[in-house]
Formats: C-alpha cells, structure tokens, sequence
C-alpha cells in the first residue's frame, strides 16, 4: 500500500516534534510534510493537494480554513493533537465528509492541576505575598486582616461552569480537599457520575451566586462565545476567583478587567486570550490580583507523552481503512 502523505500544522520546533512523534509514526506508512509556523495560506493550500491527513497546530498559529480544506481533494482525516478544535472550519470538512477528530481528555490531568494550583495561588494571596516580600516589605499583618486573609480550598465552594472531562478532573482533585463542588452544563451528567465525583448540579445564575471559585472549562461555540460578560462577572459572589482554561472568547477581557480593579472579584487565573499571542493591548496586564500565563495550563510530560499516542491511534485507523475515533463533526 502507497505512503498515506501527513501535513503537519503544528508550530513546534523541530527538536520538539521529532521528539514527540519519531517514536511513533511509521515510516513504512506515512510521509510526513511540517509547514512551519506562520505559514501564509496560499502556500498551504498549493501543499494541501497531495495530503491524505492533516495535523492541526495546538499552538494556534495556523488555522486550517474553508480554502484549505476546499483544495485538499485527498483529505481522509484532519486530526488534533489535543482537545481544541476551533481553528479548524469544522463545517467546511462535514461539508466535504472529511471526519475531525481531537485528542478528547488528553490535557485534563495538566489542566485539572493548574486549575487547583491557580486556585490555591489566588486564595491564599500568594502573588500580593511574594511581590512586596520581593520588594522587601514583610506583610505578615497585612495577611491577617480580613481583606487580605488567605483561605483554604477546602473551606471554600468550587463551581465548574462545563462540566466534560477536564471539569470532572477537576472535581476528582478538589474533592480531596474538602471542596464543596457546584457544576452546571447544558446535559446533566448521569446521578451515579454526580455521585461518584460529589457534585452538585445547579443552574448558571446559581452557580455564579454561589461559586468562592469558579472553573471555567467550556468549549468555545457560537453558544459560549462571550457567556461571561460584565452582568455575569458582577453576578459573581463579591470576592470570589475566576480560574480561566478554556478559550479567551468566553471571557470579556474588559469587563473582567473592570471587575478585578473594582474589588468586586477577589483574582482571576487566565490561561487564554482573545487574540492570541498578541497580548500587548490585554486589560488585564498590569492588575496585582491576576496569575497570566501564555496558554500553558495543558502542556505537561504528561501531555506529550499522551498525545501522539491518540494521533497515530487515528492515522493507524486511517491507514487500515476503519473510522478514526473521537470524531467531532
């Protein structure tokens, strides 16, 4: 049987893609064709031609389009490494019958983890604690009064607004603290799952109301997009945290921004960003209550070990002529 042709999309450096995934791809099987990052989208649609399979970016720096996915007339599968998939034009690939498929639960363990620890970070006031202490000032007594008093997990309620994999990974951790745990998502989970990972369902509103800690962990959809606007922040409890994961676009930047700076919310962990990588305009830089990272909560050992395993599971699939697996479209 003729070599299946791969197009990679990935950003990763060559030393970090030939570490993942040299391992694991058989070249018996599969040519495969790295596009580099940045790549304009004319290039791309001259190399998409000749490609039975492509591998999309994790990173985010190149979209697979309508136009690309028009011009590959051998197109079997678009596969994700991780579980995102919204830089892919999911509706032009069902359009064409070409199956999307995502690593569903791969990051969750990373994802869950960074969750707690930014929790944790925010309630226990460790970034106030170790700028002024970084600048000299001891501010034990500060630490004490009520304004500035750090709180334990476990003696606080933990919503988890989406409620999938990563939510429920993040229920398994916060459990062991002591965390009483809220969740709402549009499909309630089934009772012996609820049971299992001691969650409590509840509605949207309620679970702003009554969430110390709210968990975002929602996909971004035409649903989602902007789900968590200034109405909904100030419908948070005063003095609650905000721990975002997901995708930038759920998020109101400004509005969040404007509820951090008033006191109305405790901090905010923010992972993702509306227009990633160019944050150099983001409302949020600047403010002391935030913990901002470059979209890193799902990278891990962990993570990289898991992923190719799950993409050439699918190629593998492909290659033998059966249906790939976790196809989202």
């Amino acid at each position: 049987m003729p070599k299946l042709r791969i197009l990679d999309f990935s950003s990763f450096s060559e030393e970090v893609f030939h570490e993942m995934m040299d391992s694991y791809i058989d070249p018996s099987r599969y040519e495969v064709v790295r596009i580099g990052k940045n790549s304009s989208e004319d290039r791309v649609h001259r190399m998409v031609k000749d490609a039975e399979i492509i591998l999309t970016d994790p990173l985010h720096f190149n979209p697979v389009t309508r136009r690309i996915i028009e011009a590959g007339d051998k197109l079997r599968l678009i596969q994700c490494y991780t579980i995102g998939f919204d830089d892919v034009d999911v509706k032009a690939a069902r359009e064409r019958g070409i199956p999307v498929a995502n690593n569903v639960g791969v990051t969750a363990r990373s994802m869950a983890e960074y969750t707690i620890m930014a929790s944790i970070y925010l309630l226990k006031n460790i970034g106030l604690a170790h700028t002024e202490f970084m600048k000299g000032n001891w501010v034990q007594q500060m630490l004490l009064t009520p304004a500035y008093n750090p709180h334990e997990l476990g003696s606080v309620t933990l919503g988890i607004l989406g409620c999938g994999n990563i939510g429920q990974e993040v229920a398994k951790l916060a459990r062991v603290f002591g965390s009483r745990i809220l969740y709402h998502k549009r499909n309630r989970l089934p009772e012996d799952v609820e049971q299992s990972l001691g969650l409590e369902y509840t509605s949207f509103e309620d679970l702003l109301r009554r969430s110390d800690v709210l968990s975002i962990n929602l996909p971004l959809t035409s649903e989602t997009q902007g789900i968590m606007g200034a109405a909904e922040l100030y419908n948070m409890k005063q003095g609650a945290v905000l721990v975002n994961t997901s995708r930038g676009g759920i998020v109101d930047e400004k509005a969040l921004a404007d509820a951090l700076a008033s006191g109305h919310l405790r901090g905010a962990a923010v992972d993702v960003f509306e227009n990633e990588p160019n944050i150099s305009s983001c409302p949020l830089l600047g403010l002391k209550n935030v913990l901002l990272t470059p979209h890193s909560s799902a990278i891990s050992s962990g993570t990289m070990k898991r992923s190719p395993v799950m993409v050439v599971e699918n190629l593998n699939r492909i290659y033998e002529g059966k249906l790939p697996l976790r196809i989202v479209n």
